[in-house]
């Protein structure tokens, strides 16, 4: 079966990215084969080292990067979009006329710097070689939005700011949970249980579209056209 690492911000990213995929591909057995690498953790789920933005961009610049890209089918990168116009991220929110970007302007701008760093740190043939298997899961404004059109119906459902507030409206008399922003790393249970919906096709794919980005991700996996299993000769 294909591998998929997850280089993310953080474990509970990577933990909503699992469940997505095992949704997308409508098999949970596709779980031992999704490896989280950044963070990375251990079999207690003990935090290692702390993910945020910053680490993914480290990490997409070491050798490690390209040691996972030689020993999984695919690798994911995960990162928020609500600090990309920070130093070293560089992505702008508005274009030369001062104007605020189109949401899948900005989606395809931070993908774009992704490739640079890549160019940049490895080389043009390095990235060549590689590049049809990375996907990119971008999320604006943070990844708790995606979680939002489980729980909402209405237009909050495609929110794309204060979305962890939005999210702990509903948790909080639905599943009687909080997500603490300042403690999310140790949330991790509290995260699989609140995206579990979408471990389930139909749940996914009907509701992926009212959050653009998370939609975004979603079509990446499409045009990727992955067989889990390899095809068997006759």
């Amino acid at each position: 079966m294909k591998t998929f690492g997850i280089i993310a911000e953080g474990p509970t990213d990577q933990i909503v990215i699992q469940n997505i995929l095992v949704g997308f591909y409508d098999n949970v057995d596709l779980t031992p084969n999704i490896k989280f690498l950044q963070p990375l953790r251990d079999t207690t789920d003990t935090i290692r080292g702390q993910g945020g933005w910053f680490k993914v961009f480290e990490y997409c610049q070491s050798q490690y990067f390209l040691d996972a890209l030689e020993q999984n089918d695919f690798l994911i990168i995960q990162i928020d979009s609500d600090v990309c116009a920070d130093k070293h991220f560089n992505v702008s929110r508005t274009n030369e006329a001062g104007k605020t970007k189109a949401d899948d302007v900005l989606i395809s701008d931070i993908i774009n710097r992704f490739q640079e760093i890549f160019i940049a740190t490895f080389g043009k043939d390095k990235y060549d070689q590689f590049k049809d298997r990375l996907i990119y899961a971008i999320c604006l404004d943070e990844i708790e939005c995606w979680l939002l059109p489980i729980y909402y119906t209405d237009k909050t459902r495609s929110a794309t700011n204060n979305c962890i507030h939005k999210l702990n409206k509903k948790i909080d008399l639905q599943l009687d949970m909080f997500i603490d922003p300042a403690n999310k790393n140790n949330m991790t249970q509290q995260y699989w249980k609140i995206s579990k919906p979408y471990m389930k096709n139909k749940t996914l794919l009907s509701n992926a579209y009212h959050n653009i980005s998370l939609g975004k991700f979603i079509d990446a996996l499409e045009e990727k056209d992955i067989l889990l299993e390899e095809e068997k000769g006759n």
